[in-house]
């Protein structure tokens, strides 16, 4: 079943009275879907809606929702207009793991804007597990969330960039994020995803066992070729300020907008055009509001993304003289793999579809993979179901 998009009701009232403060279009009203309420995601978009209902007089509800999947499902029927998120809006799009079954699979995602300010999303080690490198992961113990693509996806990157798969070290079950560096902690795991900003690496770093930030070098382009096809949406991050990074020091590793702002095509492009032009104007307004807000600084949006720009914010870089050629590209390969996916799709659900889950995910994994190679266009992942 595919998944149709319906213009939220109060956006569609709205519309029509756009304000027009400093020729900023925006509705009276917006719904974002986010993370719960104790993030500092959901912290963020509150900060953001304050300033918009401040200058333009648009009040912003933010929708508190804890599980990635259900994140987007306020996107997918029209109940929000974004949805803030991360890695999983890359599997949304994919119609990868959790999205890979009957009712969903892969989506037209739009990108908006994101915060650049890299936190440092990577995987790190325990400072006795003898890893300096990822090449010394081989035979090593990784923590892996059951249930969850996201962390296990930045580690398997982790370890594609020194040419190791899931094959070359020995998984250990946890339940959640924070789980794996419990599990570092108690000497149950040597490796997890990590990041380094989060309370629960900070007590890993403060335990016996210590922490370590293993380098993804940027000028080993061939160890990037690699990570990056685990996981295109992961970019590079020199972090000199964190948990675990000796002070006055730096470390490349890996790094990608968290949080990222997706919507669907049809949202109006004047509203998107509003909002990016709004959220440049304030900048500076935006950036004291909270902790990590310079990364949404629009001299920090990179052009060339894992999902097409929005065609409303495609009209504001343009006008700002940011979008060029090569942008333009990539951007066009990308909706020509959102074609592509979207055919494979039609397929899966057009003949015999197995009730069973798993043979469901196999089956259209083996599609999927078929109409990617066919276009010439990488694969990412062979398998949607296990990983």
């Amino acid at each position: 079943m595919k998944i149709h998009r319906i213009l939220p009701a109060a956006l569609a009232v709205a519309l029509p009275g756009l304000a027009h403060a400093d020729e900023v279009p925006l509705p009276d009203r917006m719904t974002w879907a986010s993370y719960d309420s104790q993030s500092i995601v959901y912290a963020e978009s509150i900060a953001i809606g304050k300033v918009l209902e401040t200058h333009y007089g648009t009040k912003l509800q933010a929708i508190p929702i804890r599980n990635g999947f259900s994140r987007m499902l306020p996107l997918f029927s029209g109940k929000a207009d974004i949805v803030t998120t991360g890695s999983d809006g890359y599997f949304a799009q994919e119609g990868a793991f959790i999205f890979a079954k009957q009712g969903y699979g892969p989506q037209r995602l739009r990108i908006i804007a994101y915060n650049e300010t890299n936190p440092g999303n990577g995987a790190a080690v325990t400072a006795d597990s003898g890893i300096k490198t990822w090449a010394d992961a081989k035979g090593k113990r990784v923590a892996v969330v059951q249930g969850s693509a996201a962390p296990a996806k930045v580690v398997e990157a982790s370890l594609a960039f020194a040419g190791l798969t899931w094959d070359d070290v020995v998984r250990v079950p946890v339940s959640s994020w924070s789980a794996g560096q419990e599990a570092l902690i108690n000497g149950q795991a040597d490796i997890a995803a990590a990041n380094t900003t989060s309370p629960s690496v900070e007590r890993l770093a403060n335990s016996p066992r210590g922490i370590h930030w293993p380098a993804t070098s940027h000028d080993d382009t061939e160890g990037w070729a690699r990570l990056n096809a685990v996981a295109p949406y992961i970019q590079q991050a020199e972090i000199c300020q964190g948990i675990g990074i000796p002070e006055g020091e730096c470390v490349q590793i890996n790094g990608y907008g968290y949080p990222e702002y997706l919507a669907l095509p049809d949202l109006d492009g004047d509203t998107v055009y509003g909002l990016v032009k709004a959220m440049d104007i304030h900048s500076d307004e935006i950036a004291t509001a909270f902790p990590r807000a310079k990364g949404y600084a629009f001299a920090n949006q990179r052009m060339q993304q894992a999902w097409p720009w929005h065609d409303g914010a495609i009209r504001y870089f343009k006008e700002k003289g940011v979008w060029d050629d090569a942008a333009q590209a990539h951007h066009e390969m990308l909706l020509t793999r959102q074609d592509v996916l979207a055919a494979a799709w039609d397929e899966m659900t057009s003949g015999d579809v197995p009730g069973d889950e798993a043979e469901f995910a196999a089956k259209w994994s083996d599609i999927r993979a078929r109409h990617l190679r066919e276009a010439e266009l990488p694969v990412v992942y062979d398998d949607v179901w296990n990983y």
